[in-house]
């Protein structure tokens, strides 16, 4: 049993949000993967990155059959007379459309080489719930997060939070980096057409004196 670890605690795992703003107690944080599972930005929220009529888009897990791809992220141990108070907060925080799944969590002790599994919990958005939008062109996906912003701040910052944490952690996220690299493309192109505007507007200004 490691450290921090006793009978009757669990681990929450966290792919999204929960990696950089935990916002509960732990006893010990492991990084590590699950399988069969593919990380997608295909749940709408209204409660946090979006309002009601205008949703942003958060992440969530899709079942992959062929069990190849790994979908990194953090663990959290919470001890036994903690759970109560954790769950109930995490209800709440993912009640817009996720619902508790129990998956095999794959980590390596510090300083060990060797392999665990652990049992831990985690929260996801699947296909029936009513926020669920579903797959878009990388083009729509960005334009809409660009575009929302809700209760615990812009649909942008979620997404820059959750590509630096992975990046921390030496993770490649290709469906995340694409929708990452298409917004900071278009965000250099308005600059670039902001500064061509005001150099064009003082050239003539120039030549109206």
């Amino acid at each position: 049993m490691e450290k921090g670890e006793e009978a009757g605690g669990v681990y929450i795992f966290g792919y999204g949000s929960i990696i950089w703003k935990v916002g509960f107690e732990y006893a010990e944080k492991r990084n590590g993967y699950i399988r069969g599972y593919s990380r997608r930005m295909w749940q709408g929220s209204e409660d946090h990155r979006g309002v009601p009529g205008k949703p942003g888009r958060v992440a969530t897990l899709v079942k992959n059959e062929k069990d190849d791809e790994l979908t990194w992220g953090v663990a959290y141990f919470v001890k036994d007379q903690d759970k109560e108070k954790v769950f109930a907060y995490l209800d709440d925080r993912e009640k817009g459309g996720f619902v508790r799944e129990e998956v095999t969590f794959y980590t390596k002790s510090e300083g060990s080489q060797e392999l665990e599994t652990k049992k831990a919990v985690l929260y996801r958005a699947t296909e029936e719930n009513q926020l669920f939008l579903g797959d878009a062109s990388v083009e729509a996906i960005a334009r809409q997060i660009f575009e929302s912003s809700g209760p615990s701040g812009p649909n942008l910052e979620y997404l820059s939070n959750l590509c630096n944490s992975l990046r921390q952690m030496s993770v490649e996220d290709k469906h995340l980096f694409e929708i990452e690299h298409y917004i900071l493309n278009q965000l250099k192109n308005i600059e670039k057409d902001n500064k061509n505007n005001n150099k064009e507007s003082s050239d003539t200004i120039i030549i109206q004196q």
